[in-house]
């Protein structure tokens, strides 16, 4: 995967002094493997830290403490660093002047929106996600999906990356069957009938919904018919046209657009299953067997073959699947899959698959999603699809709005189960995580409409309050924040991030007088320091679909 070239400001830095030092000594380490991390335990051991020393002792059979003091030793310290201290077994800490930050405060405050924005690269990312069966509406789960993968393709693309959202539409197999069914008993009922729904239906209230407006547009033109091929043609189109319609308005409505809506019924219309069965059969990878048509898939990694074509001449859902992901492949540098964890079995088959069909499946990465619960005066709300009892996207988001449920979907890691207490989603206080973070951003507008004057400054020396060298490390730590999403593809970062840097905003506007009538030059240096945290917050709520009210 390709990497984002820049972590932060300061551990560059840090990171090319210890390059450095270590060639000034006998030792020899990879430079890629050295790190800077960023003190986050708000503790006087510094405000950088590598192990390096601990590296390297390891290799060398040395003391990491006495590593640490010669590479120490060798470092200048210049404008960049304050002080340096050997803590533990032989960390290296590093405590940064406060001017050195300056640069950054003066990027944010130049760029703006445009901070750390990379200009567009030639690498095509296809982020795929929801692609939920056009048969009801999205739930909870497609929520989860939706935000990860609409917010990765927002930081991809901010970082530089051209980013196709996809959605893959299953439009074709039994659960298309099992839809028309329900829409047409549902109709039939509607039109006077009296029948009931075979026990395998749908029993959402979609489905009422779906059949009304069925009948609204033909009236009683089906009423008491058979449903033979014909008609099911007529119920099965009108059927995935209503649903994807819905989930499109949910989508939207959600802040989520996609680029492609790819039909899995066009994959046979266009012959491209059939290309693929010619590819796998001329290289060897595919066999027939007890009247079945088999995938090679064990050679490839799966843990046995899987069958792609079954003795009555059916396919079965690997096949089309397969289709699918190599027309991605050959029009992606890198495919990235949101999905559930229902799914994880079905890995190594896909990717199995994938090599049989020469493509790299190394290029195939997913980005599996847990459960989600939605709790409610401490009682989990039990859901159903075919039963009807599911809690929508469309009712959450009535419920807690789009900059809630946003928030709440990447508040955790994606392979982490997720639970939503409507009780404090729905709090407009300091309880409710969205307010509190949007509340930083009000105000802090809020500070500037009270500000009577404010100077461009050139010089951030008199920021020296304990917090505001905190803040300063939090601003430094946002390009890095954004470079380890894309390198690990969890979005929940930025919003970890955001609510470490709204909390540290809130505790220092608590302690410090941001405006000072009698000291000008320190009221335009904490001005600066704020509305770079301003910028901050509205960019990276932006880039997790979350808005930045003015005021609250």
């Amino acid at each position: 995967m390709q990497e984002k070239k820049e972590n932060s400001y300061i551990t560059d830095q840090l990171k090319q002094i210890l390059i450095v030092a270590v060639k000034k000594t006998d030792y020899q380490i990879n430079e890629a493997s050295i790190s800077v991390e960023f003190n986050q335990q708000k503790n006087d051991f510094g405000d950088y830290w590598s192990n390096l020393a601990l590296q390297l002792a390891k290799k060398y059979q040395k003391k990491p403490s006495l590593i640490a003091k010669e590479i120490v030793d060798k470092i200048v310290k210049k404008d960049l660093i304050e002080k340096i201290t050997i803590l533990g077994p032989g960390f290296i800490n590093f405590t940064i002047k406060i001017d050195a930050f300056y640069p950054i405060l003066k990027a944010v405050l130049s760029q703006k929106e445009n901070y750390a924005k990379l200009k567009p690269n030639n690498l095509k990312y296809n982020v795929e996600f929801v692609s939920a069966n056009p048969t009801g509406l999205l739930h909870l789960g497609h929520a989860r999906n939706a935000a990860i993968g609409s917010t990765l393709a927002n930081i991809l693309e901010h970082c530089g990356y051209h980013v196709i959202r996809e959605y893959y539409i299953n439009d074709a197999g039994n659960q298309i069957n099992i839809l028309v069914n329900s829409i047409f008993v549902r109709y039939q009922n509607l039109c006077g009938a009296n029948i009931s729904l075979p026990e395998d239906s749908y029993h959402g209230a979609e489905i009422i919904s779906a059949a009304q407006a069925f009948k609204d547009k033909y009236q009683l033109k089906f009423y008491k018919k058979q449903l033979d091929e014909k008609n099911h043609k007529v119920f099965a189109e009108f059927g995935i046209n209503y649903m994807l319609q819905e989930i499109k308005n949910d989508l939207s409505n959600f802040d989520v657009e996609m680029e492609i809506w790819f039909s899995e019924r066009s994959l046979y219309q266009t012959g491209a299953i059939k290309k693929v069965l010619t590819k796998l059969k001329e290289n060897g990878n595919s066999y027939q067997s007890e009247g079945a048509t088999w995938l090679k898939s064990t050679s490839f990694g799966d843990d046995k073959d899987r069958v792609i074509i079954k003795s009555d001449g059916s396919y079965t859902y690997m096949l089309p699947d397969l289709t699918y992901h190599d027309i991605k492949y050959h029009r992606s540098d890198l495919l990235i899959n949101i999905w559930g964890a229902d799914h994880s079995g079905y890995i190594a088959r896909i990717k199995s698959g994938m090599a049989a069909l020469n493509d790299d499946p190394n290029k195939l990465i997913i980005v599996p999603t847990q459960l989600v619960r939605l709790i409610r005066n401490g009682v989990e709300q039990k859901m159903s699809k075919r039963a009807g009892t599911s809690i929508t996207m469309k009712e959450l988001l009535a419920i807690v709005g789009k900059d809630v449920l946003r928030y709440y979907m990447i508040s955790r890691a994606s392979e982490s189960h997720l639970d939503i207490d409507i009780d404090i989603a729905t709090k407009k206080n300091q309880d409710n995580p969205v307010f509190y973070l949007q509340y930083a951003h009000a105000r802090i507008n809020q500070i500037f409409s009270q500000a009577e004057k404010f100077n461009a400054i050139k010089t951030i020396n008199l920021l020296t309050n304990k917090k505001e060298k905190e803040l300063l490390i939090l601003i430094d730590e946002y390009n890095f924040v954004l470079n380890r999403i894309v390198t690990t593809l969890q979005p929940h970062l930025m919003a970890n991030y955001l609510q470490r840097l709204a909390k540290s905003f809130h505790s220092y506007y608590n302690e410090c007088k941001i405006i000072n009538i009698d000291n000008q030059k320190l009221t335009d240096q904490r001005l600066s320091l704020v509305l770079t945290i301003k910028y901050l917050l509205f960019n990276g709520l932006k880039l997790i679909g979350v808005n930045a009210p003015d005021k609250m």
